[in-house]
C-alpha cells in the first residue's frame, strides 16, 4: 500500500536531513497554547458600512454572473488577550452571498506572511464559478497589511544613511556579515517602533478570522490557504477545531514546526526547482530563446557569467543592477510554471544590460532587446508591458494592481528604496517608513536564536551547499526582536479531516517539510502529492487535473480520498510532455491518474494576487 513515507527516496533524505538535524535555531522551551479569548459583544454589535468593492467590476468582467462583492473595514482589538489595553485596529474584509444554496462561509489566504487577500476569494471563484453558487465568500487583508490597519516600520534617515553596504550578499565576507547584522537590527527596531508591531502575528490573525466568522453569523469556517495561508489554517484548526469546515491547505509550510525550520528549507527547495526544471526547460527551448545555451550546463554557465559581470560592475561603482537582485527575481518567478517565461526574461534582460551598462541601470532598450530574443510562441505567455513594469521602465499600460504584481520586492530592495528617501531628507531625524515587513509575523510566531553569528555561519554553510540562493536567509530581523513570541504546539485535537496538496518540486514550501507536517497530523490530514510538479499553488487553476478533481470533490461535496494519493501533472509551457525529475515522489510506485494538458492560464485577477505574493516573498 502506498504511504507518504514510501515516496521519500534516499536522494531527498540525503539532501534534507542536514537541514532537519544540524540547524536548530534555538533550544527554546516547548510552546504553550494561549487561552482562547472570548469576543467582546461590542465588536459583534459594531455597525458595518458596506460598499461595493473597487475590484467588483473586474470580477464581473471576468464572470458576469458573479454576485456583487462588498467591502468594509471592521474594528478588532489590537490585542485580543487585552482588548482594552490598546487602541482598536481595522481589518479590511470583502463579502458576497452565494447565488445558490449556501454551504457556508468560505475564506482564503494567499500566503506571505503579509499577503493581501481581500480579492482572493472572489478571484478564486472567477476561475472556479461553483464557489460563487455554493458559498458565501469572504476575503480579508490580514492585520498589518493591505487595506487593513498597516504595520509601520519606522526608522530615521540618519540610521539608514549609516548602514554599511556590500556589493554582493552571496560573497560571504566580514563585510557581508556586518551588513546583514546592521540591516536586521534596523528592521527589528523599525518594526517594533510602534505598539502594533508586537501584535502583528499569526495567533492574533487567527482570532481575527474567528471574529469574522462570528460577525457574519456562520456556523463554521471553510478555508483555502496557500503557502503561509496553510500556517494560518493549521493554527486556526488547532485553536478552534470545532469551527473547522472544509480546509484545503495547498503548498504547505511545515506548520507543525518553527518559522526558522521553514525558511531554512528555502535555499534547498529553491535550488532544486531552478536546477531540475527551469534550467533544463530553457535548454530544451534553445531554438526559441536566443543566446542562453542548448544544454543545462551551458545555460547555468551563462547565468553564472551574467551574474559575475553584474557584481563586477557594482564593485566598480558603474551600476546599481545587482547579481543578488537577479537571483531574487528568479527565485520569485519560478513560483509559477507560466512564469518560466518571466524568469527567462530576467536572465535575458540582465544579459542585455551587461552588454551595454553605460546607463548604470536597466532601460527600456534592454528590456525590448531581451523580449526580441524570445520566439512569439513564448511571448504569448507574458506581455512586454508587464516586463517593462517589472523593471520600472514603463507602467502606462498596467493598472496599479498589475504593476504591483509585476515588480519584484525584497527586504533588501525595501531598504534600497528607503535609502533613496533618506538621501533626500532635510534632517537626520526625519522619520522614514519602511512599510509593512512580513517577517514581523515570523518573529512574533516562534522563538528565534538571538545570536546573529548563528545565522551568518548558517548562511555561509548554505551558500557553499546551495550555490544558487544558499545565502538568501542571512541574518533575520528576528535575531534582534525584543517581544516574546506566541507559539503553539499543534496537535489538531478535535479537528475534522483536512486536505493537504503539495507539489514535489515547490521552490517556496518544500515537499519534505509538508510531508513532515502531514506525518505529525496524519490522524486528521489527507495528503495529495503531485509528481514532477513544482508550481507553488496547486488547487484551482492547477497543472494537475487529478489534484484539481480531488480538491473539487472535497470542497463541493465533502468527499476526501480514502487514503493518501499521488497525482500526475501536465507539461510546462510550450511543451507536449512532462519531463520526469528525480525527487522525493516516485510516480512509478502507483498508477498515476491521467492529467490533461492545461492552458496554464488562470483568471487574471487570481494571477495578479499570486504574483504579488511571490514578488514580496523575501520581504
Amino acid at each position: 500500500m502506498f504511504t507518504p513515507r514510501k515516496i521519500a527516496v534516499a536522494l531527498a533524505t540525503a539532501l534534507v536531513l542536514p537541514l532537519l538535524t544540524a540547524t536548530t535555531a534555538t533550544a527554546a522551551p516547548k510552546p504553550t497554547d494561549p487561552p482562547t479569548p472570548s469576543i467582546p459583544q461590542k465588536y459583534l454589535d459594531q455597525p458595518i458600512t458596506w460598499s461595493v468593492c473597487s475590484f467588483d467590476a473586474q470580477i464581473k468582467a471576468l464572470y458576469p454572473q458573479a454576485p456583487t462583492t462588498n467591502c468594509a473595514k471592521v474594528k478588532v482589538p489590537m490585542d485580543w488577550a487585552n482588548p482594552t489595553a490598546h487602541p482598536d485596529v481595522e481589518v479590511a474584509i470583502s463579502y458576497s452571498k452565494a447565488t445558490g444554496t449556501s454551504k457556508g462561509l468560505m475564506a482564503s489566504n494567499p500566503g506571505g506572511p503579509g499577503g493581501a487577500g481581500l480579492t482572493l476569494s472572489a478571484a478564486l471563484a472567477t476561475d472556479k464559478p461553483q464557489l460563487f453558487s455554493d458559498f458565501d465568500l469572504v476575503g480579508f487583508d490580514p492585520r498589518g497589511f493591505g487595506q487593513s490597519t498597516p504595520l509601520q516600520c519606522i526608522t530615521t534617515a540618519e540610521a539608514l544613511n549609516a548602514l554599511p553596504v556590500t556589493p554582493d550578499y552571496k560573497e560571504r565576507t566580514k563585510l557581508t556579515h556586518k551588513v546583514e547584522k546592521a540591516e536586521a537590527k534596523l528592521q527589528a527596531d523599525a518594526c517594533a517602533a510602534t505598539e502594533f508591531g508586537q501584535f502583528v502575528s499569526s495567533q492574533q490573525t487567527v482570532y481575527d478570522m474567528e471574529f469574522i466568522r462570528a460577525l457574519l453569523k456562520a456556523r463554521q469556517l471553510n478555508f483555502i490557504g496557500y503557502s503561509y495561508g496553510t500556517w494560518l489554517g493549521g493554527w486556526y484548526a488547532d485553536t478552534y477545531p470545532n469551527k473547522v469546515g472544509r480546509f484545503v491547505l495547498d503548498s504547505n509550510m511545515d506548520w507543525t514546526h518553527t518559522q526558522w525550520d521553514n525558511v531554512n528549507f528555502d535555499p534547498f527547495s529553491g535550488q532544486r526547482r531552478r536546477d531540475t526544471q527551469l534550467i533544463p526547460w530553457i535548454a530544451r527551448h534553445a531554438d526559441q530563446i536566443t543566446g542562453l545555451g542548448k544544454t543545462p550546463a551551458q545555460v547555468l554557465a551563462k547565468y553564472n557569467g551574467i551574474r559575475a559581470s553584474l557584481v563586477t560592475l557594482v564593485k566598480a561603482d558603474e551600476s546599481s543592477v545587482r547579481g543578488d537582485g537577479l537571483d531574487g527575481n528568479i527565485y520569485s518567478a519560478i513560483y509559477g510554471n507560466v512564469r518560466f517565461i518571466r524568469a527567462t526574461m530576467d536572465i535575458l534582460v540582465h544579459d542585455e544590460f551587461v552588454k551595454d551598462p553605460d546607463a548604470g541601470e536597466v532601460t527600456v532598450q534592454h528590456v525590448d532587446r531581451a523580449w526580441a530574443r524570445l520566439a512569439p510562441e513564448l511571448q504569448a505567455f507574458d506581455t512586454l508591458a508587464a516586463i517593462r513594469a517589472r523593471y520600472g521602465v514603463s507602467a502606462a499600460a498596467l493598472t496599479t494592481a498589475g504593476l504591483e504584481a509585476a515588480q519584484a520586492d525584497s527586504a533588501k530592495s525595501v531598504l534600497a528604496d528607503a535609502r533613496e528617501t533618506a538621501a533626500r531628507a532635510t534632517s537626520g531625524d526625519q522619520p522614514v517608513n519602511l512599510g509593512a515587513i512580513g517577517t514581523t509575523v515570523r518573529c512574533n510566531d516562534t522563538a528565534w536564536n538571538k545570536d546573529p553569528n548563528f545565522y551568518t555561519k548558517e548562511a555561509d554553510r548554505m551558500a557553499k551547499k546551495y550555490s544558487f540562493f544558499g545565502y538568501m536567509n542571512g541574518v533575520p530581523m528576528c535575531a534582534y526582536w525584543n517581544y516574546a513570541p506566541q507559539d503553539r504546539k499543534l496537535d489538531l485535537k478535535g479537528s475534522p479531516r483536512m486536505l493537504i496538496v503539495q507539489g514535489e518540486l515547490d521552490p517556496a514550501t518544500s515537499y519534505e517539510g509538508s510531508l513532515r507536517t502531514h506525518n505529525d497530523t496524519k490522524q486528521v490530514t489527507r495528503f495529495v502529492a503531485i509528481d514532477d510538479e513544482g508550481q507553488h499553488g496547486q488547487y484551482i487553476g492547477s497543472a494537475s487535473a487529478c489534484a484539481e478533481a480531488i480538491g473539487d470533490r472535497f470542497v463541493f461535496s465533502g468527499e476526501l480520498p480514502g487514503k493518501d494519493q499521488v497525482c500526475g501533472t501536465s507539461p510546462l509551457p510550450a511543451e507536449l510532455s512532462v519531463y520526469p525529475v528525480k525527487g522525493p515522489v516516485d510516480g512509478k510506485l502507483v498508477p498515476l491518474p491521467k492529467s490533461k494538458a492545461g492552458s496554464l492560464k488562470v483568471s487574471p485577477l487570481l494571477q495578479q494576487t499570486l504574483d504579488r505574493v511571490a514578488n514580496n516573498t523575501l520581504r
